[in-house]
C-alpha cells in the first residue's frame, strides 16, 4: 500500500506468487508496483484488492497482472479436486469483479516439470482444470498464456524445460531469462487497454 501511495500516476499493480516477486519486473519501471509475494493464493490476491480500495487507493491503480494458482494446486489442501476447482472459479469471479473498471490480465499456471525438489507437492490435474478456468474468463479479462508461451520460448531456444526450473517448480534463473520478457509482453498489453 506504501509503494502504491507514493505512485506520482496510477500504476500497474503485479500481484501473485513468488514466481512473480521473484521476477523484479518492476525494477526500473516507475508505473509498476510489485504486490506479490511468495506462497500467495487467488484469495490472498482478492484481499490486496480490497485493501486498495478500502484504503481509498483506488485511483492509483492502473491495472492488474495476477499470477496466481500453482498454491491453490497443493495436494495438503485435499483430494476433492472438483471442489477446488469450483472453489478456484468463484474465486477467479470475485478478482475479476473486484477489478471494475481497472484492465486485469490473469496468467496462466506454469506446470511444474516432470521431477524437481517440489513437483510431488502440487495436483496436475488441478493445475489443468485451473488454467481452464482462468483461459475461460477471457471474455471478461485478458487472458496470458504463459504456461504455453514459456514453454514455446525455451523450445524456439532449443532447451528443454527442465532448463527453465531450479525445483521442478520454481523458475531457474536461465528460466527468467524467457519468463521475465513474456511478463513484459502481459505488461505491455495492459498499457496499451
Amino acid at each position: 500500500m506504501t509503494q502504491l501511495n507514493k505512485s506520482p500516476s496510477p500504476s500497474i499493480l503485479l500481484l501473485g506468487d513468488s514466481l512473480v516477486a521473484t521476477s523484479q519486473a518492476q525494477i526500473g519501471k516507475r508505473d509498476l508496483t510489485m504486490g506479490a509475494v511468495g506462497r500467495s493464493r487467488i484469495a490472498d490476491v482478492v484481499a490486496i484488492i480490497s485493501r486498495i480500495k478500502s484504503n481509498g487507493l483506488w485511483d492509483k491503480a492502473g491495472g492488474f497482472v495476477v499470477g496466481v494458482g500453482i498454491n491453490d494446486a497443493e495436494w495438503r489442501e485435499g483430494e476433492d479436486l472438483q471442489s477446488r476447482a469450483i472453489y478456484f472459479r468463484s474465486m477467479l469471479d470475485a478478482l475479476v469483479r473486484a477489478c471494475l473498471d481497472r484492465p486485469v490480465s490473469i496468467l496462466t499456471i506454469i506446470e511444474p516439470d516432470k521431477e524437481g525438489a517440489h513437483v510431488d507437492r502440487f495436483s496436475r490435474d488441478l493445475i489443468e482444470r485451473q488454467n481452464a478456468e482462468i483461459r475461460a474468463v477471457g471474455n471478461r479479462a485478458l487472458v496470458f498464456d504463459m504456461d504455453v508461451k514459456f514453454r514455446a520460448s525455451l523450445a524456439k531456444a532449443g532447451l528443454p524445460v527442465s532448463f527453465g526450473f531450479s525445483d521442478g517448480v520454481h523458475i531457474s534463473e536461465l528460466g527468467y531469462q524467457h519468463w521475465k520478457p513474456l511478463l513484459h509482453d502481459c505488461i505491455q498489453a495492459i498499457r496499451q487497454r
